[in-house]
């Protein structure tokens, strides 16, 4: 092949891949470049089916966990909308990382 950049497809999701380069002259091939280590994962999807429950004073929210596309879920964010139409981040009264507790 001829170009500096490659489409590598058919990789799986989670699976972690080593790829270096070599360059070819009419005298060969060079060494090999530095290995570069990747993991075949991109971005979450959003959470589904989120519900709320009232519980006097606090609200209990719900949700589904979303496709990880390769990469296990570390954390939550919480964001709640104000009156103005803002969103704040919620961090002093929820756990993020437990789907139930705020």
């Amino acid at each position: 092949m001829t170009g500096t950049s490659y489409l590598v497809i058919g990789l799986t999701s989670g699976k972690t891949y080593e790829i270096k380069v070599e360059a070819r002259n009419s005298y060969g091939y060079s060494a090999g470049s530095s290995v570069l280590t990747l993991l075949c994962a991109f971005v979450p999807d959003p959470p589904t089916s989120i519900t709320t429950a009232n519980q006097n004073d606090k609200v209990s929210v719900s949700w589904n966990e979303p496709v990880t596309n390769g990469s296990p879920i570390t954390s939550y964010k919480i964001l709640i909308r104000h009156k103005d139409l803002t969103f704040s981040q919620e961090n002093v009264a929820c756990v993020g990382t437990n789907a139930v507790l705020i």
